[in-house]
């Protein structure tokens, strides 16, 4: 896990430390990269900023005396550990620090599920994963402290983006080399327009050249996904492949919960935005509907609708 540099793990609730917490402490120790703890506080509350100043700096003390799960290796201390008060906008005041600060990894434990609006508009946790330009995990407990299984979900035939799908396949196998993980890497697909097809199939004949159809469109995509995971395959990880037949935000989920995934990591394109939310993407709807923790990448042509000239 020595890719990232400076990790900005983020509490949305009063701070604590937890298994989220640890497995970013081992990150950051690994990677000897800089851990900034950082909390969000209602602009304007001169009394929260300072409470929670306190309680993160206690919390980071104690992290430099001992921090991280008991069974990791120790690979050194941390680099730093420094802390922050963040006000304003939640998802703003995140993403301007990220700008400013030069964050490669945004870290934070799944916040609860809100009301309609929330459901609607998107949680802090969706909100992140959609502007963040850097990598977005958010963490969710779970029986044990590493994860077992990690599913890796890409797309090896789309016109674009084969950079980030390299990108997510790197990142998830270097996971779970470090968590000693299985690593499962899923790509989806579906023949336009199957159903109305196989409604007109009045023959045999015409079911078995459907068929063939979709035998041929399977193959093309177990060829390309296992070209797109050869290079990965001398790493330190057991990596399966499977394709899936349906709509990813159907099936991707649906492999997560059969397979017990504790970890899906999957990429983003979303560019487009109105009025400052942005619109929904496949990635977002998997997230929505799994329950397990998720890490989500952006291409490198990603850009934020959040700027820092914005800042007041």
């Amino acid at each position: 896990m020595r890719r990232f540099r400076r990790i900005l793990y983020l509490f949305d609730r009063p701070p604590e430390h937890d298994a989220a917490l640890d497995r970013a402490v081992d990150i950051a120790r690994d990677a000897g990269a800089t851990l900034t703890l950082a909390a969000l506080v209602e602009t304007g509350d001169a009394a929260a900023v300072e409470a929670t100043r306190a309680a993160l700096a206690k919390l980071a003390e104690r992290l430099r005396r001992g921090g991280g799960r008991a069974d990791q290796p120790t690979a050194g201390e941390l680099a730093a550990i420094d802390c922050r008060v963040l006000t304003g906008e939640p998802d703003v005041a995140v993403v301007r620090a990220v700008l400013r600060d030069g964050y490669d990894l945004v870290m934070k434990k799944a916040g609860p599920d809100g009301g309609l609006v929330e459901r609607l508009l998107g949680s802090l946790d969706t909100r992140l994963v959609e502007i963040c330009p850097c990598p977005v995990w958010i963490d969710r407990p779970i029986p044990h402290p590493r994860y077992s299984r990690i599913l890796a979900a890409v797309e090896v035939l789309a016109e674009e983006g084969a950079e980030l799908h390299v990108t997510i396949v790197d990142l998830a196998s270097s996971v779970a080399a470090f968590e000693r993980a299985e690593l499962f890497v899923v790509t989806a697909f579906e023949i336009e327009g199957e159903t109305a097809m196989r409604g007109r199939a009045a023959t045999q004949a015409a079911r078995r050249s459907i068929d063939e159809l979709v035998d041929r469109e399977r193959r093309r995509h177990e060829l390309a996904l296992e070209a797109l995971v050869a290079p990965f395959r001398d790493r330190p990880v057991s990596i399966h492949t499977r394709v899936l037949k349906g709509d990813p935000v159907r099936v991707v989920p649906e492999a997560a919960r059969e397979l017990e995934i504790d970890l899906v990591v999957l990429g983003t394109t979303i560019r487009s935005h109105l009025a400052g939310v942005l619109l929904g993407s496949t990635a977002t709807a998997i997230i929505r509907s799994v329950a397990c923790a998720v890490l989500v990448v952006k291409p490198p042509t990603f850009e934020t609708p959040i700027r820092l000239e914005d800042d007041r």
